[in-house]
C-alpha cells in the first residue's frame, strides 16, 4: 500500500510538473493575420484575396497586433491556414523572432 502511494505521489508531481514547465512561456496574440508584402495595411477581412495572391507569389505569413500594430513572423503558417484575413487570437510561444502558433481562435 506504501509503495503504491508513493508511486501516486511522484506521477502526480511528475505531471504538475509538466503543465507547470509547458504552460511557462506561452501567451495569447490578438491581431489580424496578413503577409509579408501588404504587412499592416492588409490587416483587414477584405485583404483576404490579395494575400492569397501575396502567398502564391512566396511572402510570407504575419500577424499585425491589436495593441500597437507589431508585425510578428508566424513559425508556422500551415497553423493559421484558413484563418487568412482574419481577426484572431494566437496561442502559442515566441521562438527567436517568430511566434510558434498552438492554437487558432477567430474573433
Amino acid at each position: 500500500m506504501k509503495k503504491a502511494l508513493l508511486a501516486c505521489t511522484v506521477l502526480c508531481i511528475s505531471i504538475l510538473m509538466v503543465q507547470l514547465a509547458t504552460a511557462d512561456g506561452q501567451q495569447t496574440l490578438y491581431g489580424y493575420i496578413t503577409c509579408s508584402k501588404c504587412a499592416a495595411k492588409g490587416a483587414t477581412e477584405s485583404h483576404r484575396d490579395c494575400m492569397e495572391k501575396c502567398l502564391k507569389s512566396g511572402s510570407g505569413v504575419l500577424l499585425v497586433t491589436d495593441d500597437d500594430h507589431h508585425l510578428v513572423r508566424i513559425e508556422n503558417p500551415d497553423a493559421v491556414r484558413g484563418h487568412h484575413a482574419h481577426r484572431v487570437a494566437l496561442d502559442g510561444y515566441m521562438n527567436g523572432d517568430a511566434f510558434h502558433v498552438i492554437s487558432v481562435r477567430i474573433l
